[in-house]
């Protein structure tokens, strides 16, 4: 991470709009101006659209990794809540010695251990920190206790980070069964390491489970962190995918319905084996797509063909679309949801491969598991698991030959592992998609659309992943309606994780920062247009009279061209009334983008905006320095003839007001 050192260098990129006359006469006064100069050229007729961008380019996908749900986006700020695994010597810190206090599995509230406290020789009582407090909220808490001798009560104690005493609460005395205590406070001043404290008084035995604390406003909404929640809605995703990723293979989505105290503890064990109460669950993922706006995409647990195996997952479908009136829609409206979600996009496992499948056994898969989906609803949308890096056209061409006619999408993944490659991985990917949507063109199933469900620069999450993501998804806009819906991965993660694997949010139990691709994708998807106009990659030497460039486009000779240097494509808005051009410079030295825009009216005082991001190639944000990667935005007037100046490794979004003809 870095700090305000010097090394982070944000500067502002020049767009300078010139008309073909200020070319040539440029060209008779000096001409040798534009030696050693290089130029893309961006021919934008808005009278030829060569098709469609799906808005589903710019998905998200939300998996259970890194602490991105549980101690990430879900509320709750008790860690280990139940005693389950090794949570209590993980999260809990005792505060009485012996037998005093201890874990136990006799009758525990909810799983298979519970806290057991033992006053009356000495003090008896847990404490953990790290909670984040803030004036001006309450904070609801609750816990589960049963005194099986004597006679105690409960005392809950909130100190600040140096241990001094700001609430005592007693929530109610417990009885013989287990019964559920509540208590609530506040607190006057910000606290970012504070701790809590549960001490059993009196004679006798208490047996805690299932502790809770949250801020009441995120308890009522979702549950869910408010700046992670805004952080993830300022992306506007079309559309979510959940809960894996790997994670759906081992995900028991009976386990996370119903009253959360009643879930069941399931150690993450693909991720970290930290524990998961499954308080993020089914009814609480779609209260997220709700909010954000956003479709629904299930991704089913596939691992066999077994009647159980299939009925297991296929439930799930019934419960997320049956009506009130059935068994699965009645448990739903049991569970506060009578109306049915609607889910239309289902995803038949993830990444098989790494379970031992082949293409041939995973294709078997898709067969029984597509046809149970389109037997209860054909016009749901299957998805299934293409290869999982772009090198693998095997893969896919097998499942597509055996089990096309049982799926819709077919979901590719493409993670870039080398970081120096933040612009090579572009050209490998794109030309596996090419190859790929040739070949589906030709086979048994055209209809069948290719889909990028995880990707990204996986190893970075400085600069370099802005540019490889603004290189990404201007690949996934010229590819057009052949690409069906992308979600780059991953999503979330807490700062305290394993750095391996890196994201677009990055998250303490206070704050977070946003990794360089959040940025990008950002300002993308508010710059997103449906009709693609143009598309331009690479860069020529330059010329004396650039008009050449674009009168002569269809036979003049490119002078040098180099591949990945630049990349640039225009979109236009349905109403027509905006021209997008979206442009990268992958470069360590500057670049010029040429464009000129025809068709439309654009006349030498078109009103335009330019939104531009340049950074040093090693340049991150950080908790301390959030906006350390940031967008420039400059009102100027614009032409139909462009010259668009790009710093080195740079991003650029000119957005363009069309004139009535």
């Amino acid at each position: 991470m870095m700090k305000s050192s010097g090394i982070i260098k944000i500067s502002i990129l020049t767009c300078v709009v010139l008309s073909l006359a200020w070319f040539n006469s440029l060209a008779q006064v000096n001409p040798g101006n534009n030696s050693g100069t290089r130029v893309g050229v961006l021919l934008v007729d808005t009278e030829r659209q060569p098709g469609k961008i799906s808005e589903s380019v710019y998905g998200h996908f939300l998996e259970h990794i890194n602490h991105s749900v549980v101690d990430g986006l879900y509320a709750e700020q008790v860690r280990g809540q139940g005693f389950e695994g090794d949570d209590f010597a993980t999260y809990w810190e005792p505060l009485g010695q012996g037998d005093l206090v201890s874990i136990t599995g006799d009758d525990p509230g909810n799983g298979e251990k519970c806290l057991q406290l033992k006053p009356g020789k000495g003090r008896s009582a847990v404490s953990q920190g790290r909670f984040f407090f803030e004036p001006g909220n309450e904070y609801l808490g609750s816990l589960f206790t049963r005194s099986t001798d004597g006679s105690v009560r409960v005392v809950v104690r909130i100190l600040d980070g140096s241990g001094k005493l700001v609430k005592q609460l007693s929530p109610a005395r417990p009885g013989k069964s287990w019964q559920k205590a509540e208590f609530s406070f506040t607190v006057a001043e910000s606290m970012s390491d504070a701790k809590i404290e549960i001490e059993a008084k009196g004679n006798g035995t208490l047996h805690v489970d299932f502790i809770s604390v949250m801020n009441a406003e995120t308890k009522a909404t979702g549950p869910f962190r408010p700046d992670l929640l805004k952080a993830l809605g300022d992306l506007r995703a079309p559309f979510i995918r959940w809960p894996g990723g790997s994670y759906a293979t081992i995900y028991k989505w009976k386990e996370g319905i119903g009253p959360r105290e009643s879930r069941i503890y399931n150690p993450n064990t693909f991720w970290g084996n930290y524990s998961d109460y499954y308080g993020f669950g089914t009814d609480e993922f779609m209260s997220l797509c709700r909010q954000m706006g956003s479709e629904p995409l299930i991704v089913l647990p596939a691992t066999g063909t077994s009647a159980e195996e299939v009925k297991y997952a296929i439930d799930w479908v019934h419960y997320l679309n049956d009506g009130p009136e059935t068994e699965w829609g009645k448990l739903r409206a049991a569970n506060g949801h009578p109306e049915p979600y609607g889910v239309r996009y289902f995803q038949i496992d993830n990444e098989p491969m790494n379970n031992g499948f082949t293409p041939d056994s995973y294709a078997e898969i898709v067969n029984v598991f597509g046809s149970a989906i389109r037997s209860i609803d054909p016009s749901l949308k299957i998805v299934a698991c293409g290869q999982k890096r772009s090198n693998d056209l095997n893969w896919s061409q097998k499942v597509i030959e055996i089990a096309g006619g049982n799926f819709d999408i077919l979901g590719c993944h493409n993670y870039e592992y080398e970081p120096e490659n933040y612009q090579s991985g572009i050209t490998r990917i794109g030309d596996y998609l090419e190859e790929l949507i040739f070949y589906i063109s030709r086979s048994k199933y055209p209809d069948i659309k290719p889909a990028v469900l995880e990707w990204g620069l996986c190893r970075s999450y400085d600069w370099k992943a802005g540019l490889h993501a603004a290189g990404s998804l201007m690949l996934y806009e010229r590819l057009g309606d052949d690409i069906e819906m992308t979600c780059p991965a991953l999503l979330m993660r807490n700062t305290t994780d394993d750095p391996t694997w890196t994201a677009f949010i990055y998250h303490d139990h206070v704050s977070w920062f946003p990794g360089a691709g959040y940025v990008i994708e950002k300002l993308f998807r508010e710059n997103y247009a449906p009709n693609l106009l143009a598309t331009a990659s690479g860069t020529f030497s330059d010329i004396p009279d650039r008009s050449v460039f674009f009168d002569e486009i269809s036979q003049m000779k490119p002078e040098d061209w180099q591949p990945g240097t630049m990349d640039a494509v225009a979109t236009m808005t349905e109403d027509k009334k905006w021209i997008i051009i979206k442009a990268v410079n992958y470069e360590g030295k500057s670049n010029t983008l040429l464009a000129e825009i025809r068709g439309a009216t654009v006349d030498k005082n078109t009103q335009a905006s330019i939104y531009t991001v340049s950074a040093d190639i090693t340049a991150s944000a950080s908790i301390e320095v959030p906006d350390a990667i940031k967008v420039i935005e400059k009102k100027i007037v614009c032409g139909e003839n462009i010259e668009l100046a790009m710093e080195p490794y740079s991003v650029a979004v000119l957005k363009i007001r069309t004139t009535e003809k």
